[in-house]
Parts: C-alpha cells; sequence; structure tokens
C-alpha cells in the first residue's frame, strides 16, 4: 500500500521538475497542441521571439506567433504551413518573425508527442540576414530618383514596416517616421497622397489581424493584445466603429 501511494504523490513533482527543465533548457522549445496553439514556449523561445520571461503565450494561434507573414510581408496562409499540420518528424528551414517584426531566419524540426496530438518544435538561428548586392545593406532609394519615385518608394517601404511590425503596441507613426529618417510631418504628407495616413493604415492592419483571431475563436482579449492594441475598450471602440458591430459577435459567428 505504501508503495503505489509514494509513486502517486512523487508524480506532480515530476512533472513539476520536467516543466522547469523544458522552462530552462537553452534551445527553443514550442509545443504546439492539435489546435494549433501553443501549449509551452520556454524562456529560450521567448527571448529568440522579442517576447518578455515570464510571457505566457499559451493559448495563443502558434502560426500567427512564429511567422504571421511571409519575409516580403505577404500573407502567409495557416493552411500551408507544415509545422502545426506535422504528423511525423520534419526538419526544414524557415523564417520567423519576432515580436518586433523583426523577419529571422531559422532552422526547425519538429517531432509529435506520442498520445496527445501535440508537436514539439525546437528551433535555432541560422544566422544574420542576407546583405545587400556588395555585402553592404541596400541604398533606402536609388541615386538620381526622381521625387516621385524617391516618394512613391519611400512609402512602399513604409508600407512593409507597417504590415511587419503591426502588432508590436508601441509601433506609431513616429517610430515609422523615426524608422524611414524623415520626419513625421514627412510621413504623413507621404500617406495623403494616396489617400490615407500612417496611424490609419496601422490602426486598419490591428483591425483586420484581430478579425482573423476572433473568428478562429481566440477571446477579445486575446485578439486585442495580440493586435497591437493596449487597451480592450479602445480596442472594442474601433472595431465596433470600423466594422459596424462589437468584437464578441465575430467570435460568435
Amino acid at each position: 500500500m505504501a508503495g503505489p501511494a509514494t509513486d502517486d504523490a512523487t508524480r506532480p513533482q515530476d512533472a513539476m521538475f520536467l516543466s522547469t527543465v523544458l522552462q530552462s533548457a537553452p534551445v527553443p522549445l514550442w509545443v504546439i497542441d492539435e489546435d494549433g496553439l501553443v501549449a509551452l514556449a520556454n524562456d529560450a523561445a521567448l527571448r529568440f521571439l522579442g517576447h518578455r520571461q515570464g510571457t505566457d503565450l499559451r493559448g495563443g494561434a502558434s502560426h500567427d506567433l512564429l511567422h504571421r507573414h511571409r519575409p516580403d510581408g505577404s500573407p502567409y496562409p495557416t493552411h500551408e504551413c507544415p509545422i502545426i499540420h506535422a504528423k511525423q518528424p520534419l526538419a526544414s528551414s524557415e523564417w520567423f518573425v519576432t515580436r518586433a517584426g523583426d523577419v529571422r531566419p531559422v532552422q526547425w524540426s519538429t517531432r509529435p508527442v506520442a498520445g496527445t496530438g501535440s508537436v514539439l518544435l525546437s528551433f535555432a538561428s541560422l544566422g544574420p540576414l542576407p546583405a545587400g548586392p556588395g555585402g553592404g545593406r541596400r541604398a533606402l532609394v536609388p541615386p538620381r530618383a526622381t521625387r516621385e519615385e524617391t516618394r512613391a518608394r519611400l512609402l512602399r517601404q513604409m508600407q512593409q514596416a507597417i504590415t511587419a511590425r503591426f502588432t508590436d503596441p508601441s509601433f506609431s507613426p513616429a517610430t515609422l517616421a523615426d524608422d524611414a529618417h524623415l520626419s513625421v510631418r514627412s510621413v504623413q504628407a507621404i500617406f495623403a497622397e494616396v489617400g490615407t495616413s500612417p496611424a490609419a493604415e496601422i490602426r486598419l492592419h490591428r483591425l483586420e489581424h484581430a478579425r482573423v483571431l476572433l473568428a478562429q475563436g481566440q477571446s477579445v482579449q486575446w485578439a486585442c493584445h495580440a493586435s497591437g492594441f493596449q487597451d480592450v475598450g479602445s480596442f472594442a471602440r474601433a472595431y465596433r466603429q470600423h466594422f459596424g458591430f462589437a468584437p464578441s459577435r465575430t467570435r460568435g459567428a
């Protein structure tokens, strides 16, 4: 009688010990459940993707947290992701996107967790991003570009920056202007030429991303913060103003 009781008593301790080992492992480890949601993300994975230590990503959409778009900013549909659909051990290279929108080349491998429907993902950096021609960074605009060409190129680059970084709650028109080495007024003028503003574009990306997350069944609070909004109340007002109904209606549709 004593033996089984002792074994049962130690099982929670064993589970806690295993969880501690996984969290402190130097290799990024990421567990995806059968619904494609994050079941575990250890500290190394959080650091690699730019999240603060201790951030709880459980329940978030794994595909969106790892690579919500392709390196060129184009959409990366969930159904095309080989990682969350892995039914057998796989290994490949990929581009992951950090919380701040930085794109990082990685080598990853997956291993299904027997009897759970979950997948264990590990990944490692493949090094810095490829350099531009001549080994250096590509010039912002080509020599002798006309004013129209320059402004069009700047607009494209800033639109790409918005696509890559809109989920960062600290990202704003001022951040966009600083990264482009322009004044906020100049950035606003460039966007005004196509009938919009940097603030409106950032907000639109956040709202559209939130709509997708809500349609996938994510909570209103999760969709709010995962899309770059800092406050659920302001998110709900912006969502209602843009779509004409509350975010909870999308989730319940």
